[in-house]
């Protein structure tokens, strides 16, 4: 991957905005059907992205993904529409703060002790720890402060 900054890369793995899906493609990751999509559309329910040209294919962000993918699961839970759907809107500020913190605090994945572990930035305010996390083989999370001079 050369032709790619490490660095780059990674922060652009968090970058939800650039996850795009169709219409059919949405409907199959989710399990709701073209028609459901294009009826909570109608109701502003979920919008699909502007664009430009004479592109008539509905497409929708990774935003409306989980929007998507969580209505259906309160509807699935036998919630009505209109519960579902401000069921979703309460989540939705969590899932922003969420990947705010993540976009913001993953630095990016350094090799060290021959294991890939996510830096997290500094651990303390004079800046002489970073915070690393790893996952063992059972994807259990660990978490490593190392003094910056250790590096």
């Amino acid at each position: 991957m050369s032709f790619v900054p490490k660095h780059h890369f990674h922060k652009n793995a968090l970058k939800s905005e650039v996850f795009q899906f169709r219409i059919g493609e949405l409907a199959t990751m989710t399990g709701v059907s073209t028609r459901q999509l294009r009826y909570w559309e109608s109701k502003g329910i979920i919008s699909s992205l502007s664009r430009e040209g004479e592109q008539d294919a509905r497409v929708y962000n990774y935003k409306t993904y989980v929007a998507v993918a969580a209505i259906k699961g309160f509807l699935d839970d036998g919630y009505t529409l209109k519960a579902a759907v401000e069921k979703t809107h309460e989540l939705e500020q969590s899932w922003r703060v969420l990947h705010e913190v993540m976009s913001q605090a993953v630095k990016g994945v350094i090799e060290f002790d021959g294991k890939n572990v996510v830096d997290l930035g500094y651990f303390d305010d004079e800046q002489q720890q970073r915070l690393f996390a790893t996952i063992d083989d059972d994807n259990k999370v660990h978490y490593i402060v190392r003094r910056t001079d250790e590096n």
